[in-house]
């Protein structure tokens, strides 16, 4: 029984890959259920048989893509102290993963494109955002509670901080052409020109 559970989990991971590659290619509107089956070799019927759906698939490709960024994030920040060291590692962590897997991240625009319309797309976006601006707030909580730098308004910094990352994604996305290993570098940078940290009395 349990081989048969990760024999189901294999072949579902698979059709997200295959999907993932056919939404980067084409385009979410343009790829079917057809190119998404040869792009692994695998048959429509057994894209059938764990996705009644195109629309199926592409709700378990942001279930994904949410699951691993969430859990990333919290892995990447857990052994950090300063709430500028964890603001910094969030930052980095994301553009590393922008660098690996471009594909992964170019899904977002088909989850935003789709959120114009389908409320269920828009609930988990606003779920995935609730859970982002979670985090952030409370690292802002942090570094003012320790002295580290001060926050005029933590929903407007939030909101700004999560607002460059989604921005470097979009443009990624479309341009193919950013020289991310020179923002990577530059993050730290950053993260002290917005939260300038206060003189040590």
């Amino acid at each position: 029984m349990a081989r048969k559970r990760e024999s189901a989990q294999v072949r579902r991971s698979q059709i997200i890959e295959a999907a993932k590659h056919c939404f980067q290619k084409k385009g979410y509107a343009k790829s079917t259920i057809d190119d998404i089956a040869s792009e692994y070799g695998l048959s429509k019927g057994s894209i059938y048989w764990y996705y009644p759906s195109k629309r199926d698939i592409l709700e378990d490709l942001f279930r994904h893509w949410m699951d691993e960024t969430l859990k990333g994030v919290y892995a990447e920040i857990s052994d950090l102290k300063t709430a500028r060291d964890k603001l910094v590692r969030m930052g980095e962590f994301f553009i590393r993963s922008l660098i690996e897997d471009l594909e992964l991240y170019s899904s977002m625009l088909v989850f935003w494109g789709s959120s114009y319309e389908d409320d269920f797309m828009r609930e988990r976006i606003m779920d995935l955002y609730s859970q982002y601006d979670e985090i952030v707030k409370s690292l802002l909580s942090q570094g003012e509670k320790n002295r580290e730098f001060s926050v005029p308004d933590k929903e407007v910094y939030c909101t700004l901080l999560i607002a460059m990352i989604e921005g470097l994604i979009i443009r990624q996305a479309v341009s193919k052409a950013l020289d991310l290993d020179s923002m990577l570098r530059e993050v730290g940078n950053i993260v002290d020109r917005v939260l300038p940290p206060l003189e040590k009395s």
